[in-house]
């Protein structure tokens, strides 16, 4: 027949889908309860799609026969139920970060830039975006509370910030695909040498306590989950953190304690110092901290390491391992102003037996090339006559 001829081997190009999604999303606006029902599963809503496309695609391309593909099924539903735009990157394996300033994206692939441009229509598919996020994390975010730290569904860590505070919408993705290394992963990605390799796998045999210190994106996370690997499966751990990037799945005694900030009124913010006072009610044989962030998390986890917990491990950002050191300094004596710098230095030379600098290799363009480790210190429980560390440099 002539319109079998006229529309053989036609196909649906990037606009015919765009258009096809546009007109379903259009429909189930109109459509109560849609979305609503949470008891409903994944597939169960596919189906739902499914028909829906398929009355659209009979509807306007009345003489083709289409397959439709799980690939268009799977861009719907990541449009009405997922992120959008987003769902590509976060599932691709090469993008590390996601940042998104108003319409328009930048991602980081292998350390590399890429400038994506505008890929919002409006600001109002951004908040769209924001408002899923919000209902998935159970946290808020708006006028009064402009920011939010949450984790999606995959595990990626998550950072919004909106106006007023700031002059446009921002939204920070570590996307979680990067961090479930073996040791000798980093060692194949040139992260330290053989003799490094040994020397960390020992300490953490030993029960040493380890600081882990680098800049933001050199892959303090990334190790620290990884020796965290190594510690033996029948001791009690408990991990403290602001969102979960560290997950040790294999490890059946794994206590996972996360903060919480003052999001609504009858809401109690819970602190890093909190958990880790609390921590020490649960006979943990390890403690880990994500991160040092502020005075009173950092006295309390000196204070912690100093009462037990021998090969526990946290994080702190530090442009070298002699920064680390006065970082927590100056953070523990902030706490305590009582607390002179020679008792900072003691405390944290009896809590502290080894300090691991990561660093970032960077080309021309500021791209990441390499993650390596730089430092590797052993500190002496005890200082010397003239009050420094007694430091040993790997």
């Amino acid at each position: 027949m002539l319109k079998d001829r006229l529309y053989e081997g036609k196909k649906l190009d990037r606009e015919d889908r765009k258009e096809l999604i546009g007109s379903v999303k259009d429909k189930i606006k109109n459509i109560d309860f849609f979305v609503n029902d949470n008891s409903l599963n994944r597939d169960y809503f596919k189906d739902k799609l499914y028909m829906l496309l398929k009355e659209e695609i009979e509807k306007k391309y009345a003489y083709f026969d289409f397959e439709i593909e799980d690939e268009l099924i799977n861009e719907l539903f990541s449009e009405v139920f997922g992120l959008g735009v987003l769902e590509r990157f976060i599932q691709d394996k090469e993008v590390t970060d996601i940042f998104i300033q108003d319409v328009e994206m930048v991602i980081i692939r292998n350390g590399v830039k890429e400038y994506l441009g505008r890929v919002f229509s409006n600001i109002d598919e951004v908040y769209l975006i924001i408002d899923r996020i919000k209902s998935y994390s159970s946290k808020t975010v708006d006028q009064r509370v402009p920011f939010l730290n949450t984790e999606l569904y995959d595990g990626s860590r998550c950072s919004i910030v909106i106006p007023p505070v700031s002059d446009r919408v921002y939204i920070s993705i570590r996307v979680f695909n990067c961090i479930d290394f073996e040791l000798d992963d980093l060692l194949r990605l040139n992260m330290f040498d053989r003799k490094y390799y040994d020397i960390l796998k020992e300490s953490v045999d030993n029960k040493k306590n380890i600081l882990i210190a680098g800049s933001m994106g050199s892959g303090k996370t990334t190790l620290l989950n990884t020796l965290a690997k190594l510690i033996p499966k029948n001791e009690f751990i408990n991990i403290i953190q602001d969102v979960p990037e560290i997950k040790l799945k294999e490890h059946p005694y794994v206590r996972m304690l996360y903060t919480r900030i003052k999001s609504r009124e009858y809401d109690n913010e819970i602190n890093q110092s909190r958990l880790i006072f609390e921590t020490l009610r649960m006979k943990a044989d390890r403690i880990i901290v994500g991160e040092v962030r502020d005075s009173m998390s950092a006295y309390q986890m000196l204070q912690a390491l100093n009462t037990g917990h021998r090969g526990s491990f946290t994080t702190i950002h530090a442009d070298s391992a002699l920064d680390a050191f006065l970082r927590l300094e100056t953070l523990v004596m902030e706490y305590k102003v009582n607390i002179n710098n020679h008792v900072a230095k003691k405390m944290i030379s009896r809590a502290i037996d080894v300090i691991l600098f990561l660093d970032c290799e960077k080309d021309e363009n500021l791209n990441i090339c390499n993650r390596s480790l730089k430092e590797f210190l052993l500190v002496d429980s005890n200082l010397s006559k003239r009050g420094d560390y007694k430091l040993e440099y790997l």
